[in-house]
């Protein structure tokens, strides 16, 4: 059975993350616009690979499917935002669960149940979800906790069942993001190493073996138009990111990705380096490697992984993996402030350590997370909002849609003006993505954002210069600043919106023609609108079949 302080940590997390959806902070997000998008499109055509609002157009194989798919499968029924909202609810109340099954192959079930308890309030987990807002990401690194349990499982019992869900989590875990691929042999390192004197190391290499050429074979099927669309895929020029930065020398990369990232289990990473069972060697080496990941163009680490590569990537992922990997520490080290608390009321002390010490942890944890809540409104990394109907009206006049617009200023709510209307842009929000070289070129994440961009607004000329050819006919400004780079490319003003948002014209576009997809592939779009529902849904049926298994077959360690 689930300790019954892991269904309270379930119950505290629906409740506390509740707070956040009630209040739509995931509105306030970097990516949740981008991500209700993609979703918007599986709901209009399942099987369409080609989506025409960004880019001019582009394929959306180049981003996994199956978070947006369970997000399109409500929007029928209560719209792009509230099925973003629920689903993002969904995956945040699990966290605690999949802690703790995570937790369990290194340590037992209190400690494990601590950790579970205190990931209902971890910042990181908040801060990911509301404020990068990255629900794919967040949905995948919670099927690999999972996956990490099943394959520990699996080397332990060595039975079919166990394979065949460890197999199905990994490919699951594939369809819902592609970049977890770079945190699974942290988590086999982890497992294995702590496995050592176990077990007969040849039979154990021979059924890892076995796992890891299924599970390959899994998650290439899964969605493998995505890794044909990778391979045809050449470097776009970098896009500056923060946490590419030196954290030495730049604080304001430690503001964003490493304090947040942490929170306040950066007080736990002192303590992996004292003496821990032998059962921990493992996963003290995941973490220093993810920890040095983390940190970016601070160390040289991921240059040397990752060649001129590493300079697409971003390494808040690596933090984030980073702090799952200390909450089998942090419940440890609860243990250890409980046993010493039993000791001091053994002395007689009148205060009871025990509770309090534990209660004060949960505390400073919850204070850390719901804090987060405000971190939009003290540091907004957006515009304010824009109401965004005068715009859609304006477009909807005259015909004007069927012209392409670009906005200026808006940050991601462009995204959100992207749902609004049927008219398109040659911008978007998942840059590796596009294929227009005046934007791969570019070296700036959006043409709407370039205002706040490292290279300034001026590296929109070329963009500007072109525009007219792409169909670009209407620009709507936010930020005065970009008045005199229009004014330059022969742009002309001519009115401002009830919102306050200006309208400028391209007298030089040329009207579109009709975005085309490639050549349709049947088969891509067949196995692209089911094998990723599919794994889930024989994930699911697995996990359900034999829920007592998972407890029953758990290894179990002293606390």
């Amino acid at each position: 059975m689930i300790p019954r302080r892991v269904l309270f940590a379930i119950l505290l997390s629906f409740l506390c993350h509740g707070i956040f959806i009630f209040t739509a902070r995931y509105r306030l997000s970097y990516d949740a616009y981008t991500h209700m998008l993609f979703a918007d499109h599986y709901a209009r055509n399942w099987f369409s690979l080609w989506d025409t609002r960004w880019y001019a157009g582009f394929t959306v194989v180049s981003y996994p499917p199956l978070v947006h798919q369970l997000i399109a499968l409500f929007i029928p029924f209560i719209g792009f935002d509230a099925a973003y909202a629920i689903i993002l609810w969904c995956v945040v109340t699990l966290y605690p669960i999949g802690v703790y099954a995570f937790c369990r192959i290194f340590t037992g079930r209190v400690a494990s149940s601590y950790a579970a308890l205190a990931s209902a309030v971890l910042l990181p987990i908040y801060y990911v979800a509301y404020v990068f807002g990255q629900l794919p990401f967040l949905t995948s690194t919670l099927f690999a906790l999972f996956g990490a349990a099943a394959l520990n499982r699996y080397l332990h019992k060595s039975n079919g069942y166990n394979l065949a869900l460890a197999v199905s989590l990994a490919a699951t875990t594939m369809a819902a993001h592609h970049a977890t691929l770079l945190v699974q042999p942290f988590f086999i390192a982890a497992i294995v190493l702590s496995r050592i004197n176990k077990q007969n190391w040849r039979k154990s290499l021979l059924h890892l073996s076995l796992f890891g050429a299924i599970a390959l074979l899994a998650a290439l099927v899964v969605i493998w138009p995505f890794w044909k669309w990778g391979m045809g895929q050449t470097m776009q020029t970098p896009i500056d990111h923060l946490s590419r930065h030196n954290f030495l020398t730049d604080p304001k990369a430690q503001v964003y990705f490493f304090w947040p990232l942490y929170g306040p289990l950066v007080v736990v990473i002192p303590f992996i380096f004292a003496k821990w069972p032998k059962r921990f060697r493992g996963l003290i080496m995941a973490f220093v490697g993810l920890f040095l990941l983390g940190l970016g163009g601070t160390t040289p680490l991921p240059l040397l992984i990752f060649g001129s590569n590493w300079q697409w990537l971003t390494y808040d992922r690596f933090t984030f993996w980073a702090a799952l990997f200390l909450t089998p520490f942090l419940g440890s080290l609860l243990i250890i402030l409980r046993r010493k608390a039993r000791s001091s009321a053994e002395l007689q002390v009148r205060i009871k350590w025990r509770h309090w010490v534990l209660n004060l942890v949960l505390f400073v944890f919850m204070v850390t997370s719901l804090g987060s809540w405000v971190i939009q409104i003290y540091f907004p990394t957006e515009p304010p909002a824009i109401n965004m109907q005068p715009i859609v009206e304006f477009l909807n006049q005259d015909n004007r849609s069927q012209w392409r617009y670009l906005t200026f200023g808006f940050g991601q709510q462009y995204a959100y003006l992207n749902l609004l209307t049927t008219a398109t842009t040659i911008d978007g929000s998942y840059h590796t993505a596009r294929t227009l070289p005046e934007l791969r070129n570019s070296g700036i994440a959006e043409i709407d954002t370039a205002l706040w961009s490292s290279r300034g607004i001026s590296a929109v000329d070329p963009i500007l210069k072109k525009a007219g050819v792409y169909g670009v006919r209407w620009g709507f400004v936010n930020h005065r600043e970009y008045n005199p780079e229009l004014e330059m490319n022969g742009w002309l003003y001519r009115t401002t919106l009830s919102n306050g948002i200006a309208v400028w014209e391209n007298p030089n576009s040329i009207l579109p023609h009709p975005s085309e997809p490639p050549l349709p592939d049947r088969l891509a779009s067949l196995s692209w609108g089911t094998l990723p529902l599919l794994s889930l849904i024989i994930t699911s049926g697995l996990a359900l079949f034999s829920c007592s298994r998972w407890q029953g077959s758990a290894l179990r360690y002293d606390a």
